[in-house]
């Protein structure tokens, strides 16, 4: 392990704990620049050492004995001093936004990869929820992290610095000013605790109102059909009101916990003032150092306080913590596997049921080649059952699925979802053009590979009518599009992948039936030997000639109390059938 490894681990470990393991790699990343900041900052706190004792020595040198030349040689040093300490502080500012941004990217980077390696089974948080935490979670850690250190190591530099120098000119009253320490020290324990609180208030509260907007953007159109726009948007005034009250309340505490401090640092400041103008007074001490005394003192105050605030700023920041720590377990991650080795395309499914399915445990052997139909009532586990051959979602317990006699537990995920590619019937797309949508699936597919499968999805002559071709814009979730546009731009998508297995589950839903039918013919001439698993209640879908029709029967041990089958009722669609 490196020095900079060591140094971060530890650096870890001590500032957030060994729950944070995962934050280690972001520190070690972060450790040449915050270095780099951190030079500069002390040369800079060194420079601002320097202005009280040339005050010292303009007063006491300078003015008291009535030397000018003693007053100009001062008064020069203290205007070079300042310029240097203004240039130091100008490449300290560059610097620091520089490292503390890129510290910032890396890390909502590791929490964005953390998000999408999770588990396909894996529930997520609301989208409001995740937003919260990817966005301001990552920026109280990246600020506790990154100028919590530098200021931890300035002040303690500056306090050092200062101390020496109020020890140097009276150590009496040098005691005196450091007694108030200990009695901040223990305010603030007390304190923590009610802080973190308040802070993990805020932070749900804040997640809570991300989620309520992403829902309500996100349902417009619905809520426009119901004409409930008023209704929605009155909801939003007690939520809003509810993140005030728990923002004010968290405010007036952190008001509290500083002023404490203040008031007793105060308190000491009037004592050191009236003891050391006594001494000026009785003419036992020089005015210039009570004058530089009180500069260096007041110079600690800021250090003081930030040590002080920094104990407090670490619980908010175990909150934030804690919620990424969340997202970026170990246990959260996509297990991984080996490739899946060549082969045709065969199914086995064994005592297979996603969890939460209805139906009984399936045994089903698919040839390679095959066309198959799941069929069953809506929503007794039809399309989990066709993810499990994904790994899209969760088997319940026993259910067990192999890919051409390979187990695909054991199997990569994403080399496994190249061999079974699944087009559900609510896909998503991207803002960005066509082409940018399809190379999701093959970043170096050709524009005339992405013609042909666009062909095969009966969009081609449409874009070539509209004149747009492969640039043409798409907004967010496709919103631009009809549905029947986006569930055949998924479908080109995954065309292009080079599957074994295709899962079409109701994927040509909103196409009118003559272009399903096309479609469909396109695909099967095209593919000839890929297995082809199809969920559908009604359209041009059901009528292929399968060479295999499965029907999922509901589990009698799950009927409810009244001695009905779960999910009982079809649709209308399905009953048209």
């Amino acid at each position: 392990m490196t020095l900079r490894a060591r140094l971060a681990g530890l650096a870890t470990r001590r500032v957030f704990g060994p729950e944070a393991s995962w934050l280690q790699p972001v520190i070690s990343r972060a450790l040449p620049g915050i270095g780099l900041v951190l030079a500069t900052s002390l040369a800079a706190a060194a420079l601002g050492l320097a202005p009280p004792w040339l005050t010292k020595q303009l007063i006491d040198k300078g003015l008291v004995a009535g030397d000018a030349q003693a007053l100009w040689l001062y008064a020069g040093a203290m205007f070079a001093v300042g310029l240097a300490a203004l240039g130091s502080g100008v490449v300290n500012s560059l610097l620091h936004l520089r490292f503390s941004a890129a510290m910032l990217a890396d890390l909502r980077g590791r929490m964005l990869g953390a998000v999408l390696g999770q588990a396909a089974a894996r529930p997520l948080p609301q989208v409001g929820e995740a937003m919260a935490r990817l966005d301001g979670d990552t920026a109280e850690i990246q600020r506790f992290a990154f100028d919590g250190l530098l200021a931890a190591a300035g002040s303690v530099f500056r306090l050092a610095g200062g101390a020496a120098m109020l020890f140097a000119l009276e150590w009496r009253l040098a005691l005196l000013a450091v007694a108030a320490t200990p009695l901040n020290l223990a305010f603030l324990a007390w304190a923590r605790p009610r802080t973190q609180a308040r802070a993990e208030e805020v932070r749900a509260g804040r997640g809570a109102l991300s989620s309520w907007l992403v829902e309500t953007l996100a349902g417009l159109p619905t809520l426009r059909s119901l004409g409930a726009e008023a209704a929605r948007a009155d909801a939003f005034a007690p939520l809003q009101a509810g993140q005030i009250a728990l923002l004010i309340r968290q405010r007036r505490w952190l008001e509290l916990t500083g002023a404490v401090p203040q008031v007793v640092n105060a308190a000491l400041r009037s004592a050191v003032l009236v003891a050391g103008g006594l001494m000026v007074i009785a003419g036992t001490w020089p005015l210039g150092s009570l004058i530089a005394f009180i500069a260096y003192l007041g110079m600690m105050t800021g250090p003081l306080q930030n040590l002080l605030g920094l104990y407090h700023a670490q619980a908010q920041a175990q909150v934030a913590l804690a919620r990424l720590s969340a997202l970026a377990k170990a246990d959260a991650a996509e297990p991984g596997g080996r490739a899946p080795a060549p082969g045709p395309g065969a199914l086995r499914f064994v005592a297979a049921r996603g969890q939460g399915g209805r139906h009984l445990p399936l045994d089903l052997t698919i040839r390679a080649g095959a066309r198959v139909l799941l069929d069953g009532p809506s929503g007794i586990g039809k399309s989990t059952l066709a993810a499990l051959a994904a790994r899209l979602a969760a088997p319940a317990p026993g259910a067990r699925v192999f890919l051409d006699g390979e187990d695909v537990a054991g199997l990569d995920p994403a080399a496994l979802r190249r061999a079974v590619a699944v087009v559900p019937q609510a896909p998503a797309l991207f803002c960005g053009t066509l082409a940018e949508n399809l190379r999701l699936s093959d970043p170096a597919a050709t524009d005339a590979e992405l013609w042909q499968a666009l062909d095969d999805a009966g969009l081609a002559d449409l874009l070539r009518q509209r004149g747009q071709g492969l640039a043409m814009p798409i907004a967010e979730a496709g919103r631009n599009l009809s549905g029947g546009e986006r569930q055949r731009i998924a479908l080109a998508r995954a065309l292009l992948l080079p599957f074994r297995v295709l899962v079409l589950d109701e994927s040509l839903s909103e196409v009118d039936a003559p272009t399903a039918a096309a479609i469909l013919s396109a695909i099967l001439a095209r593919h000839p030997g890929r297995t082809i698993l199809v969920i559908a209640h009604a359209g041009p879908a059901r009528a292929l000639a399968f060479d295999q029709a499965v029907m999922l029967a509901p589990d009698p041990a799950l009927r409810s109390s009244r001695g009905e089958a779960p999910n009982q009722r079809e649709k209308a669609r399905e009953n048209a059938v």
